[in-house]
């Protein structure tokens, strides 16, 4: 009985033993988890507060990215763990090779077009095997999504307005351009790259990559690129491949991740300077890609404002130019480099040349490529004409030569507040022609291109004057000098420009509506499917409501008081005095 006793109390000393050291690991394990949440987190804002403090995330855009970074986050944990679990199904030992074209399979996440929950799939170079039973390893964003209430509808339309955007850094005419120019798609690379290397995922010895559903926009989690740039995108066939191992001698920083996965080939813009920065000890080395070209920048962190550009490579074109990229900064990583995103303040061109133009380069672009000018045949016009155009659009003609191919981001800024939208840019012939006659009668300004509204676009080339290079208009003779050079001008081209009108009803500008219906502003125009009254009621901007309805602004229907999901109350008192009796 006695020695029972003792064997039960050793028993229970040792289960106490075991219970205490467990929850000691657990507390180890929880602080750990903490520990690289808090780091993620770190690295997620200062990610953030770069784009911020570079002035490309405006406030509205800035509340939406930190909303998709919250997404993410309170997911981590799920998605860990179910990438943990996928890998102990599918990894180099359990796969197997399809029967009829013996092809090995990839290990695949698939997820939507407008979202990104993940399924899990097996790819066998085009037979796609979404495994039945698998719970997605990313969870929807909308998934369970609860209708709102009425109210809550729009007391969450009233919470997106009450953001402001600073239009001292953002002014309107800008608006088009910024507007959702924040890659999402590459912070969620960069996350599940991270979460992917915090598991081991590479230990499972197969290619796996993330796939967008309905295209071929891929991302690879053995080295961390876009599908386009990846050394594991082809697949295997025949024998059991050689098992994958991990690709770099250390783990990326969220940040090194989200500045791989920014890369893209397409579609790639060769005429905006494209700059990867990397740091070692007290050394800096960053290489740029330019219109085919790339070159590198190198030397102490004390100087790297002063150092000049070095190992110029001219490319056959842009795909060349990045892949040469890709491998460069892979070699310094395994070197010992670490990509950082790149200081404030350090030269933005890779030459004095070349200036940021913002050009659409999906359709046609194989087309566009073969419209450039040789540089001495611009020249050659200048000496023709006896003029000197500003250096902007000297390259701007000479790279594109009218974009006689390109018909996308057609909206230019002329100041803060105004866009136009370009009917076409003449070519070098149509320029040179019509130079020839106009120059006669005024050597001050030549015409470059027509507007949609019959205007013409031209540009101030009196080399003495204070408006050198700035943008001009001209409609039945009169001009009108603009704010914005050409190269403001070019810079920020636009699909969807933000009317300052439509603008000023969203946020409530009474003053401004009213200046302009003074000023001859038709109110009834519509801009992109909008009109001022429409959105100032959807806006329940009161003051802009009343002053566009007592000059004559009519909604269309008289419907406001079955939508109280998006009128107020006194949006509706108001609608009612106007629209009672149409």
């Amino acid at each position: 009985m006695r020695y029972t006793k003792i064997i039960i109390c050793v028993i229970f000393v040792s289960i106490s033993i075991q219970c205490l050291a467990n929850e000691y690991l657990n507390i180890k394990h929880k602080a750990k988890e903490n520990q690289e949440m808090k780091l993620l987190k770190s690295e997620f804002e200062k990610i953030i507060q770069y784009h911020i403090n570079k002035g490309e995330l405006h406030q509205r855009d800035e509340k939406d990215v930190r909303s998709f970074v919250n997404y993410l986050l309170n997911q981590t944990e799920y998605t860990s763990k179910r990438l943990t679990e996928v890998i102990e199904k599918y990894n180099y030992e359990t796969i197997k090779p399809d029967e009829k074209y013996n092809v090995w399979p990839e290990l695949e996440f698939w997820r939507g077009v407008d979202d990104f929950g993940s399924s899990v799939a097996l790819n066998y170079d085009g037979g796609v095997d979404i495994i039945d039973g698998e719970e997605p390893v990313v969870i929807d964003r909308y998934d369970n999504y609860a209708p709102l209430s009425d109210a809550d509808r729009l007391k969450a339309s009233k919470e997106s307005k009450s953001v402001k955007i600073d239009l001292e850094k953002y002014p309107i005419s800008l608006l088009g351009y910024y507007d959702n120019k924040f890659n999402e798609t590459a912070l969620f690379y960069a996350w599940i790259g991270y979460l992917w290397q915090e598991i081991e995922g590479h230990k499972c010895g197969i290619k796996v990559k993330t796939i967008q559903n309905n295209s071929i926009a891929t991302y690879s989690l053995n080295d961390y690129l876009d599908g386009d740039f990846s050394a594991f995108g082809e697949s295997d066939y025949g024998d059991k491949p050689s098992r994958i191992s991990r690709f770099f001698p250390r783990k990326l920083s969220l940040i090194e991740l989200y500045i791989r996965a920014l890369q893209t080939g397409y579609p790639f813009n060769p005429f905006k300077n494209y700059w990867r920065y990397f740091e070692r000890g007290d050394e800096f080395m960053e290489i740029v890609t330019y219109e085919f070209s790339t070159g590198v920048r190198s030397g102490k962190k004390a100087n790297r404002n002063l150092e000049e550009i070095s190992q110029v490579i001219k490319h056959e074109n842009s795909g060349a130019a990045l892949k040469h990229i890709t491998a460069f900064t892979n070699q310094i990583i395994f070197d010992g480099w670490e990509e950082k995103l790149r200081p404030m303040g350090m030269p933005e061109r890779m030459h004095k040349n070349a200036f940021d133009f913002d050009i659409w380069t999906g359709v046609n672009w194989s087309k566009e490529q073969t419209n450039r000018l040789p540089e001495e045949q611009v020249v050659k016009l200048e000496q023709q004409l006896g003029i000197k155009l500003p250096e902007s659009f000297f390259h701007y003609l000479r790279l594109l030569n009218g974009r006689q191919y390109n018909s996308y981001n057609m909206f230019f800024p002329i100041d803060n507040l105004y866009t136009i939208q370009v009917k076409k840019f003449f070519n070098i012939e149509e320029l040179e022609n019509k130079a020839k006659v106009s120059l006669t009668e005024n050597s001050n300004h030549l015409w470059i291109g027509e507007l949609i509204n019959e205007k013409i676009l031209g540009l101030i080339i009196d080399e003495k004057s204070d408006d050198y290079g700035k943008v001009v208009i001209a409609e039945d003779g009169k001009l009108e000098i603009c704010d914005y050079s050409f190269e403001r001008f070019a810079r920020y081209s636009q699909s969807s420009p933000k009317q300052p009108e439509i603008f000023a009803a969203e946020e409530n500008d009474a003053d401004f509506l009213r200046k302009r219906i003074k000023e001859g502003w038709d109110y009834n125009t519509s801009y992109s499917y909008q009109n001022a009254v429409t959105q100032a009621a959807e806006s329940n901007s009161h003051e802009a409501l009343e002053v566009l309805l007592e000059a004559g602004a009519r909604l269309r229907h008289n419907k406001h008081r079955d939508m109280p999901y998006a009128f107020d109350e006194r949006t509706m008192e108001i609608l009612d005095k106007y629209q009672k009796d149409e």
